[in-house]
């Protein structure tokens, strides 16, 4: 018989005599890798950085929509949802080292163990992803809105807001979240290097 490893990493994961790799794609839903999640997750956190331009973007007439134009005094209280997808994709990122960490360190994992592991992954996969990433997205989307002038913000806020989501109220300011961001893509990035080089 040939042991040597397919062209099919799933048929490999199967076939395997670990308990997690095996579990990971036989019963799990997502079979992304973790360093290739980090990654989606460290792109999120840069999209999530692109609110600072977009809102130095920002003409003049929005300012009596926004309270100021100073992205560094601007809080406007749509940037919670954005805070929201920050604080889970640093926390997802986190969980999944620190799980991937112990699962390295006492190999080889009885089923219930594995079994656990790959559960735990699947749901800081998700929520980083899905729940996360459609934090991020709406946030830079609605950032995004004024850079195409008071029409466009105008309208938005009578049909579609009902208030003003921009008015100040924020506990953090636009430039302030836009920094955090970035800092929180290098901490997912640094990560992601520790973990190739542990897999290296």
């Amino acid at each position: 018989m040939d042991d040597r490893p397919s062209d099919d990493p799933i048929t490999d994961a199967i076939l395997s005599t670990s308990q997690y790799e095996r579990l990971r794609y036989a019963e799990g839903i997502i079979t992304v890798p973790v360093s290739r999640v980090l990654t989606y997750q460290a792109v999120l956190l840069a999209l999530l950085a692109s609110i600072l331009p977009l809102y130095s973007l920002y003409p003049p007439t929005i300012g009596a929509h926004v309270g100021t134009l100073d992205p560094f005094l601007a809080a406007p209280k749509i940037l919670f949802l954005g805070l929201v997808g920050w604080v889970i994709e640093v926390a997802s990122a986190l969980a999944l080292a620190a799980l991937y960490w112990y699962r390295v360190g006492h190999e080889p994992l009885e089923e219930g163990t594995a079994r656990a592991i790959v559960n735990l992954e699947q749901i800081a996969i998700g929520l980083s992803l899905v729940t996360g990433g459609l934090a991020i997205v709406a946030t830079v989307g609605l950032i995004g809105l004024g850079v195409f002038g008071v029409s466009v913000f105008s309208t938005y806020l009578s049909a579609v807001a009902g208030e003003n989501v921009f008015a100040q109220g924020g506990g953090i300011s636009v430039g302030h979240l836009s920094i955090l961001a970035i800092s929180g893509g290098l901490v997912v990035l640094g990560v992601r290097a520790v973990l190739d080089r542990d897999t290296g």
